[in-house]
């Protein structure tokens, strides 16, 4: 079934308007190897910029000169926004990068648009591997450097918004107070990030606004009919995987079979999946969690004439990408590029007392939850086995041995005779068809044992009961295999963050502490409606701060302004 949101079709059905796209506000564009690239996304309606309710995942990709991926995240989106990082290491070489940044829906359209910025990384620990003669030095610094006003030129700040520095000039380790005012309330309102960070002594590149990126205009549309054209769905509930179920003797029966998913952990996932007519299956992955290994496996009594394979992801053809290749620093650069090096590796020393928090994701309840029965094992006397705890304590459940398997089995009390039919049995999420692990599993690492009688449906299959084991540290390890198995782990959304901001209202506090940052703030979820402080740094100069973002409304805010810390 194909799904069309916020789509418009013509031509018979044949053409559709994919109206999403990507804008991307980066704390900077030049970097140097131990520094670290932010970034937030804004997902969007193309036609008028306000957010675009589809997609639910993004992704973002550097590519170098060779057109190969450096790295690649997954972000989830909130509210239509998202926010991720990339910690820049020693491994990466000097050159020219772009930044990509686009979601599956997007990919639709014909001209393969997705947002990009360039990415100058100067890594001053790995000498130059190319002596290429054709490579121009250019040994005046000040063509290398763009200067800060052009970067204001562009920008018209919409409806009178004012950003207002208490004043604009600071010491060191003083407070900055920010505020913003607009003559229509409804500007505040949206979503907007905030960089403060010294002004680039390196060579560097605009990034394009907010407000230039609103009048970017694209080819959104997508050829149904054409066989040639490839339609990826939208992610509309979460992550998105597919795969295919397929016989191994090509004429077994591959439609409407069952697929069991699984991705164990603390706040686990189980689904169950129907293959269609061609014994394809589709999952969807709509919970925020760190775990990335996930099991999936065919629920049937002939699982050896099968094997399932898991599609590929999209991969963005980059070759028609301009990067400019053979970047060189000249040597008038070199002091700066020492101190600047210098600089972060003392931040990168002193990261224990500047971490960031992650923000841990709201557990949610279990898909049986409230239904079943639980046995919180350290309530009772604790049995080492699993056949004496069944025995002592979880007095519902029985076990049958059949040849050299052992099934587990729920007691109806209000059935008689009892259904043949198998429970559902789960290990911290984990279906597990050979429950002969759990009969050699120690007990005493169960944390509990939650239990419903009776016939459970989970979709459109049905068991008689369902078990399940909950470890106290997640730590079950299956060793199930199979063709009709598949272990796997997957990439998963970064985790949201709140970054660590320096509090010098008591200068004793962190008084032995060096402070060498050039980022003083980056705020991804900056209120506009509120004062905003941060602190200055050790470091003297010029420092520019930065807001970007869309109002509710689609309008797009970028402000830009600029003061002096000396010593």
């Amino acid at each position: 079934m194909f799904v069309l949101i916020n789509a418009t079709i013509t031509k018979a059905q044949q053409i559709v308007f994919i109206d999403e796209t990507i804008f991307l506000h980066a704390n900077a564009t030049t970097f140097v190897s131990g520094e670290t690239l932010l970034y937030k996304i804004h997902c969007l309606k193309s036609t008028d910029k306000t957010p675009s309710t589809i997609s639910k995942i993004a992704y973002v990709e550097l590519i170098d000169e060779a057109k190969k991926i450096v790295f690649k995240n997954k972000i989830n989106l909130e509210s239509s926004t998202g926010q991720a990082e990339y910690f820049i290491p020693t491994t990466v070489k000097t050159g020219k990068y772009k930044l990509i940044a686009y979601t599956q829906w997007m990919l639709n359209k014909l001209d393969s648009s997705f947002f990009e910025t360039n990415i100058t990384i100067i890594n001053p620990y790995i000498s130059d591997e190319k002596q290429n003669s054709n490579v121009i030095i250019n040994t005046d610094p000040d063509k290398f450097i763009k200067n800060i006003k052009s970067t204001n030129s562009n920008i018209i700040p919409p409806n009178n918004i004012k950003l207002i520095l208490n004043k604009n000039k600071f010491k060191n380790r003083e407070i900055v107070s920010l505020n913003f005012k607009s003559d229509d309330n409804t500007i505040t309102e949206g979503s907007f990030s905030l960089s403060v960070r010294k002004i680039e002594d390196l060579p560097f590149e605009n990034q394009i606004s907010a407000v230039d990126f609103s009048f970017k205009q694209e080819n959104n549309f997508v050829d149904l009919q054409n066989s040639k054209t490839k339609i990826y769905l939208p992610e509309l509930r979460g992550e998105k995987l597919s795969g295919k179920l397929i016989a191994k003797n090509n004429t077994d029966k591959v439609e409407n079979k069952t697929i069991a998913f699984s991705l164990p952990g603390k706040n686990f996932i189980f689904k169950i999946i129907r293959t269609d007519n061609t014994g394809s299956f589709q999952i969807n992955i709509n919970q925020v969690d760190s775990n990335s290994e996930i099991t999936i496996q065919l629920m049937d009594e002939d699982v050896n004439n099968y094997y399932i394979k898991l599609d590929e992801e999209a991969i963005i053809d980059y070759t028609k990408l301009l990067i400019t290749e053979n970047y060189k620093l000249p040597p008038n650069f070199k002091e700066i590029l020492i101190n600047r090096s210098i600089n972060s590796q003392i931040e990168n020393a002193y990261y224990a007392s500047k971490t960031d928090k992650i923000i841990i994701p709201k557990e949610n309840p279990t898909f049986f939850h409230p239904l079943a029965k639980k046995y919180i094992l350290d309530d009772y006397t604790r049995f080492n086995t699993l056949k004496e705890t069944i025995k002592e304590v979880t007095t519902e459940v029985y076990y049958k041995q059949i040849d050299n398997k052992s099934f587990l089995h729920v007691n109806d009390p209000n059935v008689f005779p009892q259904q043949p039919d198998l429970p559902l049995v789960l290990i911290d999420g984990l279906y597990l068809e050979n429950q002969n692990e759990l009969f050699e599993y120690n007990m005493k690492n169960v944390f509990k044992i939650e239990i419903i009688t009776g016939r459970y449906f989970l979709g459109s299959k049905f068991f008689n009961g369902l078990i399940s084991f909950t470890t106290f540290n997640n730590a079950f390890k299956s060793s199930q295999s199979g063709s009709s198995i598949i272990k796997s782990t997957i990439q998963r959304p970064q985790p949201k963050k709140t970054y660590y901001e320096v509090n010098y209202s008591d200068l004793n506090i962190n008084k032995r502490i060096p402070d060498f940052r050039n980022q003083l703030i980056w705020n991804p979820e900056v209120d506009l409606r509120n004062i905003n402080t941060f602190y200055t740094s050790d470091v003297s100069g010029t420092f520019e701060i930065k807001l970007e973002g869309f109002a509710k409304n689609g309008t797009p805010v970028s402000l830009i302004e600029t003061f002096e810390v000396n010593e």
